[in-house]
């Protein structure tokens, strides 16, 4: 489809929406049937509502108000942010104790990566001088309790917050390999948008897509699927798939509407790219999720340079 030079085009549109969900589906289902045991996941104490009789109920009732606010107002999106960073503050106070100076480090340098990477889009108004500063600034905050979500709940991973570097060089490498597919047809369907003249060197398409693979893999995998597990694990306590599953949603979904509260956003963005992220998150570990992202956004860039 790309030799055919599809792209800001219709064409093969229903092939490539046919090839995407049935890449996706197979994705889907090789990483269910592969990596640990959701069962062998930890107990872990309920952190509110524990003495009350429906009290493990309560946070579910939340997160599905919090989905469909997304869903049906542009103040959902807003809301969930604040929520997020207020989680991020909570999290990081509660435990203090348990901080490590290798994750502070770690978190402050993978911010770093993110804002050099986008500050060739933001002076060529590709994105906000806003979005460039205060996604990846929030982004080593949510790093640190994304760290200390992990280690709480066992969902997922940081391999270099394990000081196994090689291995995540690995889970990367494995990210960006499994999400080729993806990474193609969003190249097919147009992404970026048209407006990328401004991509005229040879190491753009490269490091370019490290500000989206880090800023909103710490964003909505990291932190925010961690999170939701650990609020919604008492709940379904026998059942740790569920939660597991109900995490995987809320993360993709409110992911794509993050992008624009549109049924395509909804499709495409959510459930189509963002729910696999998801995913591969909390199948294997984040520097996989990183690599899938950066796979996706890299290819589409890769074009864009050729184009130019």
């Amino acid at each position: 489809m790309l030799l055919q030079d599809v792209r800001h085009t219709n064409h093969f549109s229903v092939a490539r929406h046919t090839l995407l969900v049935g890449c996706v589906v197979a994705l889907l289902w090789y990483l269910s049937r592969s990596g640990p045991s959701i069962s062998q996941l930890p107990e872990f104490r309920p952190l509110m509502f524990s003495r009350r009789r429906y009290g493990p109920w309560i946070p579910v009732l939340g997160i599905a108000l919090m989905l469909a606010l997304t869903a049906i107002s542009d103040d959902g999106v807003d809301i969930l942010r604040i929520l997020m960073i207020v989680a991020t503050v909570w999290i990081i106070v509660a435990w203090r104790r348990e901080t490590s100076l290798r994750s502070v480090i770690q978190g402050v340098v993978v911010a770093a990566i993110a804002f050099a990477a986008g500050l060739p889009m933001m002076k060529n108004g590709f994105i906000s001088k806003t979005t460039l500063y205060f996604l990846p600034i929030l982004a080593a905050p949510m790093y640190i309790a994304g760290g200390l979500l992990i280690n709480r709940t066992g969902l997922g991973g940081i391999q270099l917050l394990a000081k196994r570097y090689l291995p995540a060089l690995r889970s990367f490498l494995w990210g960006c390999l499994l999400f080729v597919p993806l990474g193609l047809a969003n190249a097919a369907g147009g992404s970026p948008s048209s407006n990328t003249s401004w991509v005229s060197e040879w190491w753009m398409p490269f490091s370019l897509p490290w500000f989206s693979g880090i800023v909103e893999e710490t964003w909505f995998r990291l932190l925010l699927v961690s999170l939701c597990y650990l609020i919604l694990r008492h709940a379904f306590h026998k059942r740790p798939a569920l939660a597991v599953l109900a995490a995987v949603l809320f993360s993709g979904i409110t992911f794509g509407l993050w992008h624009g509260r549109t049924l395509e956003r909804f499709l495409t963005t959510g459930l189509i790219y963002g729910v696999p992220m998801a995913a591969i998150f909390a199948r294997r570990d984040w520097e996989h999720a990183v690599g899938a992202h950066y796979m996706v956004n890299m290819i589409p860039w890769v074009m864009a340079f050729i184009e130019t």
